[in-house]
């Protein structure tokens, strides 16, 4: 089988610093390219049988603002780097050759959505003069809100510019935290939803790709070692909620990494939390089929 990656981070080692999240220190503090990611996939030929076509770029949150055009700049350069990427021309030392330049597939950057829909053109006109030949690869667009406050989502320069990527025929990588933000991230989302789609046709609306299951709360435990009932039915509740949008899709990635590491003794717990994350029904509508399938997506 074919496998299409929907959701992987690289940088490379020199543009590291740029990276608004990852401090001196952090464990994933050094290079993460293309020769990294092939080691790390290369299991699924040679133990399972599948085959890696390709992945999805997700940008990787580097260091930015909406304010002026000089918050572009980190952005922009990560897409000066991954161009380097699908045009198979690497830096010295960049983990990356010509032989990878068909991997990438498509490609979602970061952009100014609070600045609304002018200045999302005028990004946009930015990106395509950096972009070149790979722009068609550009099919949407990310501003992480999981760490924003109450109310951004549905600012009126927020709902601008996702009915203005809609028209334009963008995706909106919509990257919420439901564990560590709370659940009014997603309640918040599904307003934002319903206000950027609200009066127009389907084929207008922007598309809604929601990254690693809204990152549910799978820390809380009840005295079995199972994911605590409450913070389920929440989260399972609003994803009903979503899933009766149209144009909204799901990335079913992520999720293990919001588990709590269990001890390397109790290998039956982790096997009983895992199991009880996996029968959890979420609706069948939102786990969108993007390129070949259902998206699956590492969080690599």
């Amino acid at each position: 089988m074919d496998i299409v990656d929907s959701h992987v981070h690289l940088y490379p080692g020199a543009e590291v610093g740029s990276l608004a999240w990852c401090t001196e220190g952090h464990p994933l503090h050094s290079q993460h390219s293309v020769e990294d990611y092939l080691k790390a996939t290369k299991d699924l030929k040679t133990v399972y049988s599948h085959k890696l076509r390709g992945f999805i770029f997700v940008e990787t949150d580097r260091k930015s603002h909406t304010e002026t055009e000089t918050g572009w700049k980190e952005p922009l350069r990560e897409l000066e780097w991954i161009r380097r990427v699908v045009e198979g021309k690497p830096r010295s030392g960049e983990g990356h050759t010509s032989q990878h330049a068909q991997l990438c597939l498509g490609v979602v950057l970061w952009a100014p959505l609070p600045s609304g829909p002018d200045v999302m053109q005028r990004y946009l006109d930015r990106v395509q003069e950096r972009a070149g030949s790979m722009f068609p690869l550009v099919n949407g667009f990310r501003y992480l809100v999981q760490d924003k406050s109450h109310g951004t989502m549905l600012d009126g320069n927020f709902i601008g510019s996702l009915r203005w990527m809609g028209q334009s025929g963008f995706a909106f990588d919509l990257g919420v935290d439901t564990r560590s933000g709370g659940i009014w991230q997603l309640e918040e989302a599904a307003a934002m939803i319903e206000r950027a789609h609200e009066g127009l046709p389907d084929y207008q609306k922007v598309k809604i790709v929601i990254n690693h299951m809204c990152k549910p709360d799978m820390r809380s435990r009840d005295y079995n070692g199972n994911p605590a009932r409450e913070p389920f039915a929440a989260w399972k509740t609003q994803l009903t909620r979503l899933a009766s949008f149209s144009n909204v899709y799901m990335k079913v990635s992520g999720a293990f990494s919001e588990m709590d590491p269990l001890p390397p003794e109790d290998e039956q717990g982790k096997w009983r939390s895992e199991r009880s994350f996996l029968d959890i029904r979420t609706p069948t509508n939102i786990v969108g089929k993007r390129l070949a399938g259902p998206e699956f997506g590492w969080r690599w």
